[in-house]
């Protein structure tokens, strides 16, 4: 299950390492948009496969941040 961005911003920073097994809205990274802090919390329970940004990449909106396989 892909955890995709909910707004243009920039990755702050990653919250969880990868292959962490985590719950439903556990945050798994911060992104910053509008000067606006947003935490961005996991859909459902898995373990985190990847993420696929860094902190203080440029992201749009719908951008695929990480992987969860359940």
């Amino acid at each position: 299950m892909d955890i995709k961005s909910p707004a243009v911003g920039k990755v702050l920073r990653l919250t969880l390492e990868t292959g962490a097994k985590i719950s439903r809205g556990d945050e798994v990274l911060v992104i910053e948009s509008m000067k606006v802090e947003i935490p961005v919390r996991a859909p459902s329970a898995g373990r985190l496969r990847e993420f696929r940004v860094a902190p203080g990449d440029q992201i749009q909106r719908g951008t695929v941040l990480a992987v969860l396989e359940g």
